[in-house]
């Protein structure tokens, strides 16, 4: 495992693989870190991916992720999603889900987590929900949670 910090980037290569199954790159931003996650959330990344995630957690429990680039995502990649939105609803904070790749969008409506993770189409957008300003209200499954007002 390499981790590289780069002022307020941290890049990290969770495989040496061949098939370089997941990148992670964290940046600190406006009180929120923004996650760019690169390639397959799965039964082989999804718990290192989670954890990775939640140890740069902020005080403020902000957190984007951005999953432009996401290839793949089974149900453990599913799982650690769920476990990142419920450990942030749990302390008042907030995530976002970033410009979800087509394979993400479609298991987030396939499972109807859509209509209670923040989804945003765009960076701007999220970063304007994960402050609160883009129109969100409780979600029914869990309290505290935030959901698009659609």
């Amino acid at each position: 495992m390499d981790a590289v910090q780069d002022g307020n980037h941290t890049s990290l290569r969770l495989w040496h693989d061949p098939q370089d199954r997941l990148r992670i790159r964290v940046e600190n931003r406006d009180d929120c870190i923004l996650v760019h996650v690169e390639g397959e959330i799965d039964y082989l990344t999804a718990d290192a991916f989670r954890e990775h995630v939640l140890s740069h957690a902020t005080a403020e429990w902000r957190i984007i992720l951005d999953l432009q680039d996401v290839r793949f995502c089974d149900s453990s990649g599913l799982g650690a999603l769920v476990g990142l939105w419920k450990a942030v609803t749990a302390r008042q904070g907030r995530l976002v889900l970033s410009r979800p790749s087509p394979v993400c969008h479609r298991i987030l409506q396939r499972t109807g987590l859509d209509a209670h993770i923040l989804i945003s189409p765009t960076l701007r957008h999220a970063f304007a929900k994960v402050a609160g300003r883009a129109g969100a209200q409780p979600s029914p499954l869990v309290p505290n949670a935030r959901q698009d007002a659609s």
